[in-house]
């Protein structure tokens, strides 16, 4: 419960970590190694939430991380697998299989609050999906606040494209129906299934990210 608390507040968690940043480190003489992972397996997109990305990149010997909407910032690292911000409290510890060193995802921490982005399959290729077209009598529908707790939740609303979903702090992002009831978000896997009645009204909705699914039941207008 606590880390979804943390999801709303993740914007100015950023902005705190990018500050007063330095250069790299080394790992300190006769610190608990294991297996070293190449760099090149670090670098890609994770994903926080479907509107808000933390994205690795390599130059050289260093690692950065740049999350949405925010500047790059180096990465030292602590240990094998854990990387800190200079000048922060930001810590960004990936997950490594032991036995591939397949990097699976990270997690990004500060001051003991902490959430898991996963990494994004780069052969996925969500461009491919199949559009339908649902009349904007459903799409009204399904316009409203979903909330999974106080503080939290998703707000649907209806633009001149379809409709767009915007988490608690976020911007709002375009989602594309697949279905009358199914619809994704572009270049993430992220999807969402709006649960409704007989009548065909808008009860709740299922946020399907990180082989994960949350409900998130519909607020009264």
């Amino acid at each position: 419960m606590v880390a979804r608390r943390w999801l709303g507040r993740v914007p100015g968690l950023v902005c705190l970590g990018f500050v007063g940043l330095g250069g790299a480190a080394v790992l300190a003489a006769g610190q608990p190694t294991s297996p070293p992972t190449p760099l090149d397996s670090y670098v890609g997109r994770y994903e926080l939430t479907p509107s808000f990305h933390l994205t690795v990149t390599r130059e050289g010997r260093a690692l950065y991380l740049q999350a949405t909407g925010q500047p790059r910032a180096q990465l030292t690292p602590r240990s094998v697998h854990e990387f800190v911000l200079v000048g922060s409290s930001l810590r960004v510890m990936f997950n490594v299989r032991s036995d591939t060193g397949e990097v699976l995802d990270l997690v990004f921490e500060q001051g003991g609050l902490g959430r898991r982005a996963v990494k994004q399959d780069t052969d996925v290729v969500t461009a491919g999906r199949s559009r339908i077209v649902v009349s904007p009598d459903v799409l009204t529908e399904y316009v409203g606040t979903y909330e999974e707790q106080p503080g939290f939740g998703i707000t649907i609303t209806l633009g001149d494209g379809g409709l767009l979903a915007q988490m608690t702090e976020m911007p709002q992002v375009a989602i594309f129906p697949e279905s009358p009831t199914e619809f994704f978000y572009e270049d993430t896997t992220a999807r969402i299934t709006f649960r409704v009645d007989v009548a065909g009204a808008s009860t709740a909705l299922v946020l399907h990210q990180g082989g994960s699914d949350l409900e998130m039941p519909r607020l009264a207008k």
